[in-house]
């Protein structure tokens, strides 16, 4: 496992060597944080329930970010493959960059094009954020949980 420390140098005038790890109050914040690649290499969970021939219901717990977005892609690219209906439940996620923004944009309108429905259900705040901030809520059908988005059916 790989763990990286980034620490600051102070150089004071006295003084012509720094001294390593020696923070003064404001490099302590911009500097000195730990930086480790040792987060769980599963940071997203993608779960698959199907409900009829015709529908799935995609689950969504973790961060969606560049690193996971291309996971997220491939998965919903299946289902809409499979599935006239896919139902996207993000009450899980706890982080949506703009890379998952781009990628339920895209697979929203793969559904589109083939004539498919994808429906999203959430309650977690931080998609809600994302999906107001951007201005992106308009483009998604949504529901308020799964069982009414899989009743809604076309």
């Amino acid at each position: 496992m790989l763990a990286v420390r980034v620490a600051a140098q102070r150089l004071d005038s006295t003084d012509q060597h720094p001294e390593p790890d020696a923070l003064d109050p404001l490099s302590a914040l911009a500097y000195g944080r730990c930086v480790s690649s040792n987060f769980p290499a599963d940071i997203l969970d993608l779960q698959v329930a199907e409900h009829d021939p015709d529908a799935r219901v995609v689950t969504v717990v973790g961060e969606i970010d560049a690193l996971t977005a291309p996971k997220l892609a491939a998965f919903l690219t299946e289902q809409l493959a499979v599935a006239q209906i896919v139902v996207v439940n993000l009450d899980g996620v706890q982080f949506l960059s703009s890379a998952g923004l781009f990628v339920l944009l895209e697979a929203n309108e793969l559904a589109i094009r083939q004539d498919r429905a994808l429906r999203l259900v959430y309650s977690s705040r931080i998609v809600n954020l994302a999906l107001e901030a951007t201005g992106l809520r308009e483009y998604f059908s949504f529901a308020d949980n799964v069982s009414d988005a899989l009743k809604n059916s076309p």
